[in-house]
C-alpha cells in the first residue's frame, strides 16, 4: 500500500477514488514527489482505495477533511471513467475541486488526464476553455507530467501563498 501524508500549502494533490488508473496514478504521484513537489493523494474517502487491476493504495486525505488553509497549485484528475465516476458522486468533490483548484481564484490549476476528460465532459464539468484547466489530449504521459512538474515548480517559486 501507499501511503505519505504531506499537508503542504503550495503542493499538488492527485485525485483517486476506487478504479483509478494505476498507471497514471503511480506515474505522475512518483515523478512530482521526485521533482521535490509535496505531492498528495487525495481520495474519496480515506478508506483503502483499490485501483483498476486491484493496488490499494491509502489517500493522505479525503475531500471532506481540508480546511481552508490547504491550497494546491495543481490537482491531477486521472484517467478511468470508474474513477472519475466515483469522484462525481463523492460529498465534496464540486467544492473542493472549485475551492482547491480555484478556477474563480488565484491558488492553482486542475490538469485532466485524457480518460478522465470523457467522464468530466459527459457530466458536463470543465467543458468550456480555461487557462486554469489544462488537458492531456494527445500528448503522452510522460510528455504532459513533465509540463505538470514544471509549472509547479515554477509557480511555487514566484506565486508564494
Amino acid at each position: 500500500m501507499i501511503s505519505t501524508k504531506q499537508k503542504h500549502n503550495n503542493n499538488v494533490a492527485i485525485l483517486i477514488s476506487p478504479g483509478f488508473a494505476e498507471n497514471d496514478v503511480v506515474y505522475c504521484l512518483s515523478q512530482m514527489r521526485a521533482a521535490g513537489l509535496p505531492t498528495s493523494l487525495l481520495g474519496a474517502s480515506t478508506q483503502t482505495t483499490p485501483g483498476q487491476h486491484g493496488l490499494l493504495v491509502v489517500p493522505d486525505y479525503s475531500l471532506d477533511e481540508l480546511d481552508s488553509h490547504v491550497y494546491f497549485r495543481l490537482i491531477i484528475i486521472p484517467g478511468s471513467y470508474e474513477c472519475v465516476t466515483n469522484l462525481l458522486m463523492a460529498p465534496g468533490f464540486h467544492t473542493q475541486v472549485k475551492e482547491y483548484g480555484s478556477l474563480d481564484g488565484a491558488h492553482g490549476r486542475i490538469a485532466i488526464l485524457t480518460e478522465a476528460e470523457k467522464a468530466l465532459q459527459q457530466a458536463k464539468l470543465f467543458v468550456n476553455a480555461s487557462d486554469k484547466i489544462w488537458r492531456q489530449s494527445d500528448q503522452t504521459l510522460e510528455s504532459f507530467c513533465q509540463q505538470l512538474i514544471q509549472f509547479a515548480q515554477d509557480h511555487s517559486l514566484t506565486h508564494p501563498l
